[in-house]
């Protein structure tokens, strides 16, 4: 070990130099201390910067591609969005159980009060064995979001009643609901966030079988 007093190379093993008397003990624990200081900060950084990643994934708008790995096309604010393309969006959707902000799709960016209603309507189509296309409109944020069921087993006839009370309010109101009862409406039950999450879940199922699906579970 070489002194750091006067440069004299010691025994690996020496606690004092020969030369001069410094303690190395001091020393080597003094050099070991600012390893473990470097290495420390080095893991508080990594983890720090991998924790700001994965909240501003989780949080990131979604961007959903077709199943063919192309982006879809032919929609826009004039055509309005086809229903056949719902069942897609909804699937994207349920990746982050009602929580996105907007939603890229194709040359359009909708938000969250326009995905409501847009997956609303096209339920309340599918099930009447229907297609078509839905204008796509804006519509305000709900004044008082609320909502306080957070599990539960909606049936088939629930949630198709309930969109279809959802779109028809969204086109009177022109605005999102504060929430939506489940068999009553004007229950505060789900809020916009559980909403979106259902009506999901239901077109993401319609996505993978071709059907609407007898019950549905949220969360």
């Amino acid at each position: 070990m070489i002194c750091p007093r006067c440069g004299y190379k010691n025994d690996a093993d020496a606690s004092f130099c020969e030369k001069c008397g410094k303690s190395l003990k001091d020393e080597g624990l003094s050099r070991t201390g600012k390893i473990v200081l470097a290495v420390c900060i080095v893991l508080v950084a990594v983890l720090g910067l991998s924790a700001g990643i994965f909240v501003k994934s989780s949080q990131r708008p979604a961007v959903l591609n077709t199943s063919n790995g192309s982006v879809a096309s032919g929609i826009s604010q004039s055509t309005g969005f086809p229903v056949t393309e719902a069942p897609k969006l909804a699937s994207e959707i349920s990746k982050y159980n009602g929580t996105v902000g907007s939603v890229n799709y194709g040359s359009v960016k909708l938000d969250k009060n326009q995905c409501i209603y847009l997956l609303a309507r096209s339920i309340a189509v599918l099930n009447r064995g229907e297609n078509g296309s839905i204008p796509i409109k804006n519509y305000s944020s709900p004044e008082n979001p609320e909502g306080y069921v957070s599990s539960a087993v909606i049936t088939k006839s629930e949630y198709v009643d309930m969109a279809s009370r959802t779109y028809t309010w969204m086109d009177r109101e022109g605005s999102a609901p504060n929430y939506v009862g489940i068999t009553k409406a004007g229950q505060p039950d789900l809020s916009p966030d559980t909403t979106l999450e259902l009506f999901s879940k239901v077109l993401a199922q319609y996505d993978a079988t071709g059907e609407l699906p007898g019950s549905v579970t949220i969360p």
